[in-house]
């Protein structure tokens, strides 16, 4: 066992059963939250239009991120001592740095994880442009330019079975999940979320931030 992993399983094992079972619930609160919006976008999939896709693309991502277990109350260590403690004896703030400091393993993730949201939300596409402002020409021109094969409602209906399936099984591990495996279990399930985001619809600078957000998540726990 290496030293890296015996001051993490210190940090883990000071966590108390209140605060850790705090954490699972809001977890499993943000999964199944993501799950009944993921049914909602499956059958509204079925009526768009082939100009629309991008923009469902773009909500339907927005709501994967939104639903990720990145807030304080899914954090077993900000539960313990967040709030009246100021994070003082936090566990997680001595191997990985204070969270509110800028070069702390959080920091570097959330700042990356709020910036792919931003490029996301603002990945306007010169067919979204063209739908919403545009003439009945346009319109049309749109509709016929957008249909590429990568653009493609399997995708997304692919994106939602994955989604979905990743949550339920997050959801289901989680009753019996020590501290320290939560952790690592968060960390990959926020890997495997982002890392399904389809691309193909989106520019290349959703898709290097993307890259970003994955590499910061690799000092997460």
């Amino acid at each position: 066992m290496t030293d890296r992993i015996k001051e993490l399983e210190a940090a883990a094992l000071a966590i108390d059963p209140a605060s850790l079972e705090a954490a699972k619930a809001a977890i499993t609160e943000s999964c199944e939250e993501y799950i009944r919006w993921a049914d909602l976008f499956s059958r509204r999939l079925e009526t768009v239009e082939p100009f629309g896709l991008h923009k469902f693309a773009r909500a339907l991502v927005l709501t994967m991120l939104g639903h990720l277990p990145t807030r304080p109350g899914t954090c077993p260590f900000c539960i313990q001592y967040g709030r009246d403690k100021s994070c003082q004896g936090c566990g997680y703030g001595v191997t990985h740095e204070r969270c509110d400091s800028d070069t702390s393993a959080f920091s570097r993730f959330i700042e990356a994880f709020m910036e792919l949201g931003r490029v996301v939300y603002q990945d306007i596409t010169a067919n979204d442009a063209a739908n919403e402002t545009g003439s009945d020409r346009e319109r049309e021109s749109s509709r016929e330019s957008c249909c590429h094969p990568m653009n493609s409602k399997q995708q997304l209906c692919e994106f939602i079975a994955a989604t979905t399936e990743s949550a339920r099984l997050m959801q289901k591990d989680l009753p019996t999940l020590s501290t320290m495996k939560l952790m690592e279990k968060k960390a990959a399930y926020l890997d495997h979320m982002i890392s399904l985001i389809p691309i193909g619809f989106f520019s290349a600078e959703v898709c290097e931030q993307r890259r970003i957000v994955l590499e910061a998540l690799e000092d997460y726990w």
